[in-house]
Formats: structure tokens, sequence, C-alpha cells
């Protein structure tokens, strides 16, 4: 597998957008009062991580390494609006703004573009002192840069580096939680490691949790209920039901299979999972949410790397395709076909092994 964050495609006409915008840029920075962090007294802080529910789960401990290196000061994240009750749940930030942005649904209707443009005005008037942005993504960069920080620190990958007062090199074969600490360690945030901590092995249930926003992530609803029928004779077994576990949850008890039903908000969710035994799910923000919460987890991966996404915890485990992808598909990362090939029986072995080893860790 390569280790790519963003298509090669993208990155090129992103790159040769930055170039021709860039003398507009670099005339208004001139006028732009230049601040030094030493001289600075910190008292907001911004991070913006709108993406994706399990992306903010993946920086929980990068927003603490903030906290506990400016303690009093103000903490913003910007987030996206299906994760930030959650996030105001875990106490992430001081401050929690749940926002859609256009660029991250493919929405380019005018009004949403000139709703975030608007937004990002607001947002100067809390006088941000640091922010930082994660993701080297040049929409993210403008929309920070909009937003007025004191000094700013982010990635330059697809272009516009000048959107920051700190702009970095980013490498493509990092974590995305290192990634982000990488930026933070340059103000003197210390990184906190999972090593030293336990993991939790409950009485609860096996989770299973099918939902993946997209469906060339999603193991196959077939392999789910043959998986299911198989582990039910070990475990007990929980379904979360979401959009796409639905029909899996039919065909069950159709043919009136014991097994339990989590229906609830994302909050509840994250309740009931802290009693549960051990999940299992796609690459989703399901595996990042067992891990904030210390639950082993099985992650199942397709032609995407996992090196580059994976759950980060003291015990998880990786199923992925025994062959790197060579199917014709219509996305530069993602591949249905692989995940398909990911068979039953590998998934019930690995998880049978996992959950034994497991048992004698404990």
């Amino acid at each position: 597998m390569e280790s790519r964050l963003y298509n090669a495609r993208y990155v090129y006409f992103s790159r040769l957008l930055s170039i021709l915008v860039y003398p507009y840029f670099f005339f208004i920075n001139i006028f732009k009062k230049k601040y030094s962090l030493e001289e600075l007294k910190v008292k907001n802080i911004l991070v913006t991580e709108y993406h994706r529910i399990g992306d903010v789960i993946i920086i929980a401990p990068i927003l603490k390494s903030i906290k506990n290196k400016f303690p009093n000061s103000n903490l913003i994240l910007i987030c996206n609006k299906q994760v930030a009750h959650l996030a105001n749940h875990l106490n992430l930030a001081d401050e929690i703004i749940g926002l859609e942005v256009p660029w991250t649904n493919w929405d380019w209707s005018m009004k949403k573009w000139f709703l975030a443009y608007s937004f990002s005005k607001k947002i100067r008037t809390k006088k941000i002192d640091l922010a930082f942005d994660f993701k080297g993504d040049f929409r993210n960069s403008w929309f920070l840069w909009k937003m007025n920080p004191k000094i700013s620190f982010g990635y330059d990958h697809t272009g516009g580096g000048y959107f920051f007062s700190n702009p970095q090199k980013m490498s493509q074969k990092t974590h995305q939680q290192k990634r982000a600490f990488n930026l933070v360690k340059k103000v003197g945030c210390l990184n906190i490691s999972f090593k030293k901590i336990s993991f939790r092995f409950n009485e609860g249930s096996l989770v299973v949790h099918p939902g993946a926003i997209d469906i060339r992530r999603a193991w196959p609803d077939s392999h789910w209920i043959q998986f299911i029928k198989r582990m039910v004779k070990h475990h007990k077994i929980s379904v979360v039901e979401v959009e796409s576990s639905k029909k899996i949850i039919k065909k069950l008890k159709k043919e009136s299979f014991s097994l339990e039903v989590f229906s609830g908000d994302l909050i509840e969710y994250n309740e009931w999972l802290k009693k549960q035994k051990l999940i299992v799910a796609p690459d989703s923000m399901a595996g990042h949410l067992a891990a904030f919460n210390r639950i082993p987890s099985i992650s199942i991966f397709g032609s995407q790397d996992p090196t580059l996404t994976r759950p980060l915890s003291v015990k998880s485990m990786i199923v992925a395709p025994d062959q790197i992808c060579n199917h014709r598909r219509d996305h530069w990362r993602l591949c249905a076909e692989c995940m398909s090939s990911i068979n039953v029986e590998k998934v019930y072995t690995r998880a049978r092994t996992f959950i034994s080893n497991l048992k004698n860790q404990r």
C-alpha cells in the first residue's frame, strides 16, 4: 500500500492554484503585524478539525496536550456538527463550535461558501492568539487565515503555506495523530502516550458496528451476517443500529437470532460502549472512540493504508486483504472489492485469537 493522504491530481491542481493566487496574499500579508510566541500572552487558542467524527476523536490527546501547556487559555475547537455534542460531553475543549463547511462534503453551493466566509469573520472577533489546522488542505488553510490568528501552524502539502505564520512540511507516511502532535510540539506541547494506559476488558458484549460513511469502506452485509452467526455461539453480540446496519439486523431477527441492538445518539453510545468487551468495525469513527475509551478493537481495512488512520490504543487489531489492490476502482484510495475480498473465516479466526489473548493479559 502506498502512503498517500491526498489524490495526486488534487494536489497538483491545488498547488497550481496556490501559485496563481500567491501574489495577492503575499501583498496582504505584508501589512499584517508579526508576532512572537515568546512575547505573546496566549489567551485564545483555536483548533480546526471539522471533517469527520473520527478525526476529532483522533486529536483528543492533542487537545489535552495543548491545554496542559496553556492551562489558563481558552481552547476553542471547531468541529463538524455531528460530533459537537459528544465533544462537549467529553470536555475536549473550553468552547466547541459545530460547523459544516461545503468542501468537506463536495458541496459547491455559493450560499454555503458565503456562510463559511461569514463564519470566519465572526471568529475574528474572538481575537485568536494561536491556531492550528492539521489537515494540510489548501481550503482549510485559507479558512484559518480568514479567522486572522496572530500565530498559526499548519501544513502546506497542497499549497498555501503563506496562509500560516509558521507553515510546516508534512510527512505522508505518518499517522494522523502524530502529524497533529508534530505541529503542537512546535510550541512546547508534550506527547501523551498510550503505552502506560491499561485497557478495559469488560464482561459486556462483543460489539458489531458496520457503519461507514463511504460504501467503499464497508464490509458486505452478507459477511457481517455470517460473522455474527459464528461469533454468537461464543459471545453475547450487540449490533449498533445505524442506517447501514438496519438490513443486517432485520435479517438476523427474521431468523430468530438472539442479539442486542443498540440505538441512541453519540453520547449515549459512548457511555454504553464503556461497558462492552470489544468492538469490530470497518475503518471508521467506531474504532477511534473505542480506543479513546480503552476498549479493544478490531478494524477492517480495505485498500487504504492502516498506518495512517488506524485506531491508536494499547489493544487494537487490523484485518486487511492478503493481496495489494489491483482492482479497477473509482476512488484513488478506497476499494469496495478489497473489502469484499476479506473473508469471514479470516475475521472470525483473528477475533477468536485476539479475545483469547486479551483474557490471558487481563
